[in-house]
């Protein structure tokens, strides 16, 4: 795969780092910074790390199915009642 490679001078990088920084993440450009000529620095898209946390669709897919449509019609009727019957005690 061929890289998209910039060369651009200290002075220009200070300019307009932002948009280097596009360049960089967005179009996957490896950009080497110059001072005098000399090549100091290269700025690179950052690569994610690997992890080993489980993303919402799967922690989803965990727990689905766990509450029973009974049992939430059962709370939800218990949670009515105890609503309607409650009393403030002052």
């Amino acid at each position: 795969m061929l890289k998209n490679l910039k060369t651009i001078s200290a002075y220009e990088a200070r300019k307009n780092f932002g948009e280097l920084m596009n360049l960089a993440y967005y179009n996957n450009y490896e950009i080497i910074v110059e001072k005098m000529g000399k090549p100091m620095i290269k700025i690179i898209k950052m690569v994610a790390p690997v992890t080993n946390t489980p993303s919402r669709s799967e922690i989803m897919a965990k727990y689905a199915g766990v509450w029973d449509t009974k049992e939430l019609k059962g709370i939800e009727k218990n949670a009515k009642s105890f609503r309607k019957n409650f009393k403030l005690i002052s």
